[in-house]
């Protein structure tokens, strides 16, 4: 029998279509192997593995789209661009209780990445490492300038999603014989090296973490070298790659509730349009 793994790309709200891929699988009872997460899609692939297909549209739109995730209200109370202490303390933790226990125990294998700020590398924590106040998930979705380092038991950590955007390898890695990829960007997208005003704010605020820069300055070839990668996979019949047949003008830190539900809706939608290619892609055929 086929190992098949479950790859997600982070992407912030962009994640909203992430959400509504899942919520397409669970609802049609696709399990997996073996899933990985990257930045949002940590967050996501954990609620799938755990069986939280209700959570989807709460994290992904509800709450996504409120002043307390992204912009001046969380400059104001936070003093980062998003609201991770609002997400994961108020959210995840108060509002919803959403149960890590489940996430530990979930049959599935389930790996998202995390960078450790003194090693200045990635490392890969599985779900049984998720912790009840869900503090290494947060930590995986905190980006650098948009939020501040997650402290746990004296260390700092960060997303791990500055190595790694699109973690096919981990798919890899971990013996996956095929692999369904979710990414969140339309095919129009084009990844461009970072600004030189933002690469100059970047080193300043980094600048005791210079293999961490280095890291920076090499996303834009890691992530095209990650898609070729997937293209590759796919070709061969290896891979299976769902990603947004349209763009509705959502970014990583860009959008409203209308376009996040639009966004939503897509991914699932996008499914649908998909149903006898997905099915023979798991049977095999």
């Amino acid at each position: 029998m086929q190992k098949i793994g479950l790859v997600l790309e982070g992407g912030g709200l962009r994640g909203a279509y992430t959400a509504g891929v899942l919520s397409w699988l669970m609802d049609h009872h696709i399990d997996f192997e073996f899933a990985v997460g990257i930045s949002s899609g940590a967050l996501y692939a954990a609620c799938y593995v755990a069986d939280m297909r209700e959570q989807f549209p709460l994290l992904a739109v509800e709450y996504a789209s409120r002043k307390e995730n992204v912009g001046w209200y969380p400059i104001l109370n936070e003093g980062t661009p998003v609201g991770y202490n609002y997400l994961f303390d108020t959210v995840i933790n108060q509002k919803l209780k959403l149960d890590a226990a489940k996430v530990r125990q979930a049959n599935t294998k389930m790996e998202f990445g995390v960078y450790d700020l003194a090693k200045q590398t990635t490392f890969w924590l599985t779900n049984k490492d998720c912790d009840d106040r869900w503090l290494f998930i947060k930590a995986a979705c905190t980006l650098p300038i948009a939020g501040r380092s997650v402290l746990i038991k004296g260390k700092k950590y960060m997303d791990g999603g500055l190595t790694s955007m699109i973690p096919i390898e981990r798919s890899l890695e971990n013996g996956c014989d095929k692999h369904f990829v979710i990414t969140t960007k339309d095919i129009s997208f084009v990844r461009k090296p970072n600004s030189k005003p933002l690469q100059l704010l970047l080193d300043l605020i980094y600048l005791k973490y210079p293999r961490m820069l280095k890291d920076f300055r090499k996303r834009t070839d890691v992530y095209y070298a990650q898609r070729h990668e997937v293209a590759r996979l796919v070709e061969e019949g290896k891979a299976m790659h769902i990603y947004p047949s349209k763009n509705l003008g959502v970014k990583r830190f860009k959008g409203d509730r209308d376009q996040l539900q639009a966004l939503f809706d897509l991914g699932y939608a996008d499914c649908e349009a998909q149903r006898g290619q997905i099915i023979d892609f798991f049977e095999g055929r």
